[in-house]
């Protein structure tokens, strides 16, 4: 059976709900800012995947050790949250070797090179011997995360729940795993609110890393895609509770590496986007110019434009493509654009709306703050 804590909300509150930070510290900091987090009076929940991916692990796992003190904030476990105590404690050395050469920045060779272990070729045992024992205390608290919060009216988990009344005796592997779970549903009254699976990758983002309510499901996905997406943030959902009423709300943070410019000019776009599923696409390419390809999706059959660096060809022998076609957005003179990749003519990122893609290189100023 699932570890689940239940919480008994107060009569008027705020839950501010955060998931797959992905070790971005400095921006799911500046979040908590954005939200003007109280602990005192608001409920932090962070869904899981608060490791991996990014190069903040040691200050994002000690900042929520901290956060967690507090009995108003929980935290739950996520699939990439299991890596570091995978490699503590149950990996053979040549399996934990075999992770380095996919993901050679994680938590726990960060947690090693602290202490100037650079090297677990050699004297394996000893060497993790000796990084379990200076990290006692953050291994034992990534091992001992619980897989679920509920409350009156709520369920909140990584990424989904079994289709099934006693959802609690789910898997842990569904619960931690589950891909494109919003596409299919549960059996409950109360709304399950998940990361693990960026909004983005559903037509139901609407071209945005926004959470996505869906009423009819009861189903609410807040994974705003940061170190997962071209384009990616954090997103804090926050529920706002008012004795039984219950209204939503969201702030989200732009994940680093990005610029932050300032739009100097209004635009327009003249498309309107398409959305491009990135596993099933299978493109046709019909031309290209001005660093952008025009391609045909066999799958949905819509045409459109797409930046050249964002579709390659995969093992299947098809090219697929990682952001919407014709993913123009438009934007107004004043507003901030944070970019995430440009050419000679196009930039990409993520408008102050919140919707994603592109606009002309030439709408926006000096780059006024870089994160990287």
């Amino acid at each position: 059976m699932m570890n689940i804590v239940k919480v008994s909300l107060s009569e008027k509150c705020r839950i501010i709900c955060v998931s797959d930070i992905h070790a971005h510290y400095d921006e799911f900091a500046r979040l908590l800012r954005k939200c003007d987090y109280n602990n005192e009076s608001d409920y932090l929940f962070i869904l899981g995947d608060i490791l991996e991916k990014g190069r903040q692990n040691i200050e994002t796992l000690h900042f929520i050790q901290k956060l967690s003190r507090d009995k108003k904030c929980v935290c739950i476990k996520g699939n990439n949250d299991t890596m570091v105590s995978c490699m503590a404690f149950d990996d053979e050395k040549e399996k934990f070797l075999e992770r380095l050469t996919y993901r050679p920045v994680n938590a726990y060779m960060q947690m090693a090179e602290s202490i100037g272990i650079t090297d677990l070729t050699t004297d394996f045992d000893n060497k993790r011997n000796a990084v379990n024992q200076k990290f006692a205390k953050e291994l034992s608290f990534v091992s001992g995360l619980p897989t679920a919060i509920e409350t009156e009216k709520h369920i909140f988990v990584h990424a989904g729940i079994e289709n099934r009344t006693d959802w609690e005796n789910s898997s842990e592997q569904f619960v931690l795993c589950a891909p494109w779970w919003i596409r299919s549903g549960h059996a409950l009254d109360k709304y399950v609110v998940v990361g693990h699976f960026p909004t983005y990758n559903f037509a139901r983002g609407k071209n945005t890393n926004l959470p996505i309510i869906d009423t009819d499901k009861r189903i609410i996905a807040v994974d705003g895609g940061c170190s997962v997406k071209s384009a990616g943030q954090i997103n804090a959902f926050i529920i706002t509770k008012d004795g039984e009423s219950y209204s939503y709300d969201n702030v989200f943070e732009p994940s680093e590496p990005c610029e932050k410019c300032t739009v100097i000019k209004d635009y327009t776009a003249a498309r309107h986007y398409s959305y491009l599923d990135y596993e099933k696409s299978d493109l046709e390419i019909l031309g290209k110019s001005d660093g952008l390809v025009s391609v045909r999706d066999k799958h949905s059959g819509n045409s459109g434009l797409i930046l050249e660096n964002y579709i390659a060809q995969w093992g299947d022998g098809h090219y697929h493509g990682w952001t919407n076609l014709d993913a123009f957005v438009c934007v107004n003179k004043g507003e901030t654009f944070c970019v995430y990749y440009k050419n000679e003519k196009y930039c990409y990122g993520i408008a102050q709306s919140g919707e994603v893609g592109m606009i002309p290189l030439d709408c926006v100023a000096v780059f006024k703050e870089k994160y990287v």
